[in-house]
């Protein structure tokens, strides 16, 4: 596509679309993850409203990976650009409702900072896993195990995690992002 081709967006809007892009995802393919989840209940019937809050969670983690990786992901221009948009669609009224910022900077950031910090060989393998590792412990499903290894949530859970994070930079190649409008 060339650059002419390309839709004027505003770092917000960018980062609404990227926030949309990724729970529409997780949405679209729930149903290849929900057996597993029910798995781990004493009533192995989901009710909408654990679903919701099973969603709700894994959302949050892959928001967190994301939101992590913005500079990793993007040059850096770019990425200052998709921070300042992030930050403006979170304290939005719409989500700000939902406390996505409070579970994001409280759980996730400081141990995938944490694991950044300790220069793993391959860092994205290990900031997934870091994430993955955090939702499994915020999953509250009864009968699961404590600890993840062999569990057949874990083994569901951690590539369903993966196959949502990292399209971000693959959207934003379709838009121009900057602060003014054309």
């Amino acid at each position: 596509m060339q650059e002419a081709d390309k839709k004027t967006i505003t770092p917000t809007e960018l980062a609404a679309a990227m926030l949309q892009f990724t729970m529409k995802s997780i949405e679209n393919s729930w149903d290849t993850m929900k057996p597993a989840a029910a798995a781990y209940l004493e009533d192995p019937v989901l009710t909408q409203e654990k679903e919701d809050e099973l969603i709700k969670e894994i959302y949050i983690a892959a928001l967190a990976l994301e939101i992590y990786c913005i500079p990793y992901a993007f040059d850096e221009g770019i990425a200052r650009l998709v921070s300042l948009g992030m930050g403006e669609v979170m304290a939005s009224s719409n989500l700000s409702e939902h406390r996505l910022s409070e579970s994001v900077s409280q759980h996730y950031l400081p141990r995938l900072e944490t694991v950044s910090l300790s220069s793993p060989a391959d860092l994205a393998l290990a900031l997934a896993q870091e994430a993955a590792s955090i939702l499994y412990d915020r999953l509250e499903l009864p009968l699961k195990p404590a600890e993840p290894t062999n569990s057949l949530l874990w083994v569901k859970l951690f590539p369903f995690l993966v196959q949502h994070v990292g399209k971000w930079p693959i959207l934003s190649t379709n838009f121009e992002v900057t602060t003014e409008r054309r």
